[in-house]
């Protein structure tokens, strides 16, 4: 059971959102990777709309490249009712020294810190009680790597983080590995730990941190839950991809998933799994799927076929169509290498 939510606690969010998406370039040169749409719905605006399920009051969301671009972007999707912030960096700070402008507003008790451009479902508010119930500096969610594989930090079986990065907690023993998947949940005395300036708050805060033997945790969410941090192309369409096929396309995915062949009322054809956002047309001629998601009026013109890709809201597939790939409006096509299966 999800547990309970209490927004009356003052408990308040930050979201990075600065970032410039340098491995999803050229298409991230244009629109930044945090407004990125998974099933229309930008990335961002789904983090935030996690951390006011979570119980979070208000959130502030820090802009650097193409920060109007990505503010608009953003906007009309934002949950109704929760107060928004905006913090525009002329420098980028990255993702510790983002913090340093608001330190009397995120010190006034637990604030959760998120990546802007990852996706995961969790139980936030859990996280919380989970990170109170411990007395913990600072927690962060995780996630276990595959077995034999590398992870950058481990976690006890008590949930403690006994290796960050390089750095070995004090009388620390083994932990199992895992992988950081995007969210803090952080005491204000972490904002005493960072310092002026540009900083990274893994590198040079938790690192610091666990090596002198502070309390920062781990915490793994109910098993079976999607996460992927999309970072890549073959990450951001693979995570389309597998969310298809898991018959889990979370809200508020506002167009129709298709769990069936079938025709669209334009005469083309639809082979499952298949997303269409409001307004998007298969035309007669035309073959959308398996694996195909087309965004709020995209077009996909008789003679093409669409298979495994993302077409962004409003593009067109032009004959003979796309596979593999991502299609931006007025941009060419941005190939995927293969088809990746994103991590659940």
């Amino acid at each position: 059971m999800p547990c309970a939510v209490d927004r009356s606690t003052g408990l308040r969010g930050f979201v990075l959102a600065a970032g410039f998406g340098s491995r999803l370039r050229p298409l991230s040169r244009a629109l930044p990777k945090p407004a990125w749409p998974l099933f229309d719905v930008p990335l961002a605006a789904r983090v935030v709309a996690l951390l006011r399920d979570g119980g979070v009051g208000e959130v502030v969301l820090n802009l650097h490249h193409r920060p109007d671009r990505l503010r608009n972007a953003l906007e009309p999707w934002l949950p109704g009712g929760l107060p928004v912030r905006w913090s525009r960096e002329t420098e980028i700070l990255g993702t510790g020294g983002a913090l340093g402008p608001w330190r009397g507003w995120l010190g006034r008790g637990p604030f959760v810190l998120a990546n802007g451009d990852t996706f995961q479902e969790m139980d936030l508010a859990a996280m919380v009680a989970f990170h109170r119930g411990r007395g913990a500096l600072a927690t962060l969610s995780v996630r276990p790597v595959p077995p034999g594989a590398h992870g950058p930090l481990e976690v006890a079986a008590d949930g403690r983080v006994v290796r960050f990065l390089d750095a070995r907690a004090p009388c620390g023993g083994p932990g199992r590995p895992c992988a950081f998947t995007g969210i803090h949940v952080l005491e204000p005395g972490v904002l005493d730990r960072v310092p002026d300036g540009p900083c990274c708050i893994n590198a040079d805060v938790h690192r610091r941190a666990v090596a002198e033997g502070e309390a920062l945790f781990g915490y793994l969410p109910e098993e079976g839950g999607f996460w992927s941090d999309l970072g890549t192309p073959d990450r951001y369409l693979g995570s389309h991809l597998a969310l298809l096929g898991l018959g889990r396309v979370v809200p508020p995915a506002p167009g129709r998933v298709w769990r069936e062949d079938g025709r669209t009322a334009d005469g083309g054809r639809v082979r499952a799994p298949c997303y269409l956002g409001p307004g998007a047309r298969v035309l007669a001629g035309a073959v959308a799927g398996p694996g195909a998601v087309l965004g709020a009026g995209a077009v996909v013109e008789g003679g093409a076929e669409l298979v495994d890709a993302v077409v962004w809201a409003g593009a067109r597939v032009a004959p003979p169509g796309l596979r593999g790939a991502v299609l931006a409006p007025g941009a060419p096509p941005l190939p995927v290498g293969g088809r990746p299966c994103a991590g659940c």
